[in-house]
């Protein structure tokens, strides 16, 4: 799902709903808050959502839509959907940032010493799997969320 789908179907539930001009005002502030996110020289980013195996987000999922939409470069962005990555091909993606999201797998702590050990010069953040995963009404909390996360970059 792209962005320009998820925000289709904010529009279709509207139309069905008959609650048209509501939608488009969620639409409106959904693509307002989305083009007032801060503009950063994008990051080599991995995106794990999986261990054992290690899997990680590529092209042709919604995560990898708002990877885009917050400037960040996915280092899957040439593979399809959920590879699943050996110890070996992540050092070989050679990632600036991995993102261990909080879902479906809930990475904490004990992960991000994990991976420090593969790649110890990469910036690692555990973070809400829901923003970068979920494209109905989570999309509007997400500019927000990805603005804390980016500023902390």
């Amino acid at each position: 799902m792209s962005f320009s789908d998820a925000i289709s179907m904010i529009r279709s539930v509207a139309e069905i709903t008959q609650t048209i001009q509501a939608g488009d005002k969620i639409i409106e502030s959904i693509e307002t808050a989305f083009s007032g996110l801060p503009q950063i020289e994008p990051k080599r980013t991995l995106y794990l959502m999986w261990r054992d195996p290690w899997m990680g987000a590529a092209n042709g999922t919604f995560i990898h839509t708002m990877l885009d939409k917050a400037g960040l470069a996915n280092v899957l962005g040439q593979e399809t959907r959920y590879p699943e990555l050996s110890v070996e091909r992540i050092r070989q993606l050679d990632p600036e940032l991995i993102l261990l999201s909080s879902e479906p797998f809930p990475f904490n702590e004990k992960y991000v010493s994990e991976v420090r050990n593969v790649l110890p010069e990469a910036k690692i953040l555990l973070v809400d799997g829901e923003m970068f995963s979920w494209y109905g009404s989570r999309l509007k909390l997400a500019p927000d969320y990805f603005s804390t996360v980016l500023a902390g970059l």
